[in-house]
């Protein structure tokens, strides 16, 4: 009996352990995807073009792993879409101590997500971010030069712009988002466009104003992925989401959504780790 005892003691002790270790992993260990985007659209000076995507930090501390891992990609530029701070604990910062260091690498592209609009410290983070040559591209449409080829990066605030505490999980935002897009699309005189956007549940807007490629994030690779199921939850979506990790391709329109690196309310990660992105652009020979 009493040897049944220790028994039962070392194997619940033992399951302690390994779940430990398998969520501290999933949580904190960093895995690199990446895509190859073809378009003929494409101009022939950005081909092979590497940009690194990143999302949904909420204040997560990789302790200087993440630059290393941005270096080795060598991307022309990076992206971040949204939520590098996490409104209800907010730490300033640790998301510019991450920015100062990868600012060094390559010209910085961000939009808001739902976190910074929602935080009463949005104001201070976007001037600390200026401070490192960040290029806030809330609502903002910018030109890409390269080799006398051009094409255009818009980006586009999350819609909790208008939105308070209560409510922005209910209205989706598709109705700012469409007048934001239209105002921008309006002034571009650009052929090839990506568009930055936090939330991928507006790929409908996105495809319906024919933008080529969007990069955003929001759904945290649906926190739970199931084999076969794919993820379980993510915020504006609902149980089993529709848009939550890899490329969607509808028509003329491509929307690339990462997996993001940190935590918001639900603080675990399963079979989801944190996810960094580079997509390179292809145009295909002639």
């Amino acid at each position: 009996m009493y040897q049944n005892s220790k028994f039962k003691i070392f194997l619940i002790i033992s399951i302690i352990v390994i779940l430990t270790i398998f969520f501290i992993w999933q949580n904190s260990e960093v895995v690199i995807t990446n895509y190859q985007y073809v378009n003929n659209k494409l101009p022939s000076s950005f081909n092979s073009f590497t940009i690194v995507h990143i999302s949904d930090l909420h204040n997560k501390n990789f302790y200087g792993r993440l630059p290393k891992e941005v270096k080795d990609i060598n991307p022309d530029i990076i992206v971040i879409t949204g939520d590098l701070i996490d409104r209800r604990s907010t730490k300033i910062d640790i998301a510019i101590e991450f920015v100062q260091q990868i600012s060094e690498i390559a010209p910085i592209y961000y939009v808001s997500g739902n976190h910074e609009q929602l935080s009463a410290k949005y104001g201070i983070l976007k001037e600390k971010l200026q401070r490192h040559k960040v290029q806030i591209m809330d609502n903002f449409y910018k030109v890409l030069n390269k080799d006398g080829y051009q094409i255009g990066l818009l980006g586009i605030a999350d819609p909790a712009i208008h939105q308070t505490e209560g409510d922005y999980l209910w209205d989706d935002g598709s109705g700012y988002a469409r007048e934001q897009l239209d105002n921008l699309l309006e002034d571009t005189d650009t052929d090839f466009n990506i568009l930055l956007s936090h939330r991928p549940e507006l790929f409908h807007v996105y495809k319906d104003m024919n933008v080529d490629l969007v990069f955003s994030g929001h759904a945290h690779g649906g926190q739970i992925r199931l084999p076969f199921i794919g993820g379980l939850i993510a915020p504006n979506q609902g149980l089993f989401p529709k848009f939550t990790d890899g490329v969607y391709s509808d028509g003329d329109t491509s929307m690339v959504v990462s997996r993001g690196l940190g935590n918001s309310v639900f603080p675990v990660r399963v079979f989801n780790r944190p996810e960094l992105v580079a997509v390179t652009l292809i145009r295909p020979p002639a």
